[in-house]
């Protein structure tokens, strides 16, 4: 291994494909320093790799076979890199014919039941075509290599060919890119010496591959100067992030159709829900939006568990009193809308009262001069 890094690439320059560069590195005598790819299932030393409470969050391999010095259990072993499974699954079922995929109005990002299966395409497809060979940063790469992602993308899934639609499937690429670099660099941080690093390859990645990328962590004085400084400022951060995975457009996406099926449901009741009835709406509306199988409850966090026994019945028992309180407050509003309907109803019946009592009394008085009147015209017609 060179013990100075390739001069910089500027912007655009790195025309190869990531198989086009590997072909290329080997021709120009870089060979693998030691060791093959099948290294990468050789137990390393302790002594060569940090230790557990020490493993960065994000490096690759052998985190599972670190053994916890306490107990001797070995930590659970990890999903692994994305291989693009459930969208072929997807696919196939679907008759090879494209997937849909929807790009949310007012964030931008992918929503809807493919969202996560259309990022893990992406990511496949970038790691097929993008190189790691003699680049620092996303922008090295030269168009013609960002156009073969997009291509392949559209090949797969219903997308019009547009220059937005292009602008966001780089966007994603783009940002997957950084994130596969930076576990690299964490994978490189994880072992203490370059032969372990070379003995555990990243099993996405090829030898050459890992041999220039250990080369370009450990000898590139920007790199370096770089990654201290996010590191320093990540400290610095007050705020965690703690959605997981799940993209921003749809966490907006998901809690729409949730509030969209509760305002449904109690249009249908004519009533308030209980918190236990929207939660069962919220999670129905979860599962049939994204289309999930599992029974893991949505929005309760990270490894949320359902809740036990007596907490639903602590919960029932709250929702009940609530219920009953709030019957208890409309009953006692009804009853004096009722009262004061019937003070309305008396008022107006005393008033209609007195009015027939008026109209009566008129009635007699004109009778009785009408009366006087017949008697005098009578007394008239005797007198002549």
């Amino acid at each position: 291994m060179s013990s100075t890094v390739d001069a910089a690439a500027r912007k655009g320059s790195v025309v190869l494909t990531r198989t086009e560069s590997i072909t290329e590195y080997i021709n120009k005598g870089g060979q693998p320093r030691s060791g093959t790819q099948g290294q990468s299932d050789t137990p390393v030393s302790a002594n060569d790799m940090c230790a557990l409470d020490e493993w960065p969050s994000h490096a690759r391999r052998y985190r599972a076979q670190l053994q916890d010095e306490a107990d001797g259990q070995k930590k659970k072993k990890g999903r692994g890199v994305v291989k693009g499974v459930k969208a072929a699954q997807k696919r196939f079922a679907n008759g090879s014919a494209k997937l849909n995929i929807t790009f949310s109005e007012t964030l931008g990002g992918t929503i809807g039941m493919n969202y996560r299966s259309f990022k893990d395409d992406v990511v496949v497809i970038m790691k097929r075509k993008v190189p790691l060979i003699g680049v620092r940063r996303w922008s090295d790469i030269h168009p013609s290599v960002h156009r073969l992602i997009v291509a392949d993308v559209i090949d797969r899934w219903d997308l019009e060919d547009t220059p937005e639609t292009e602008e966001k499937i780089l966007r994603i690429a783009q940002e997957r890119y950084r994130g596969w670099r930076s576990t690299l660099s964490s994978t490189y941080k994880a072992f203490k010496t370059d032969d372990a690093r070379l003995a555990n390859v990243p099993e996405d990645l090829q030898q050459e591959e890992w041999e220039w990328m250990i080369n370009y962590f450990g000898n590139d004085e920007k790199f370096q100067a770089r990654s201290q400084m996010n590191s320093d400022n990540r400290k610095k951060q007050k705020t965690k992030h703690r959605v997981g995975s799940i993209s921003y457009a749809q966490l907006s996406f998901e809690k729409d159709k949730a509030r969209e099926a509760v305002q449904n449901k109690e249009n249908e009741t004519k009533g308030p829900l209980s918190t236990e009835q929207r939660n069962n709406v919220f999670q129905t509306a979860y599962k049939d939006t994204v289309q999930c199988k599992s029974s893991q409850p949505r929005g309760y966090g990270y490894m949320a568990k359902p809740k036990t026994g007596s907490e639903r019945f602590r919960l029932q028992i709250e929702d009940q009193a609530r219920v009953a309180a709030e019957t208890l407050q409309r009953n006692s509003e009804l009853s004096q809308h009722v009262s004061e309907l019937e003070e309305q109803l008396e008022v107006e019946r005393a008033n209609m009262q007195q009015s027939i009592d008026f109209e009566r009394s008129e009635r007699e008085q004109l009778e009785v001069r009408l009366q006087e009147e017949r008697d005098a015209r009578e007394k008239m017609v005797e007198e002549e």
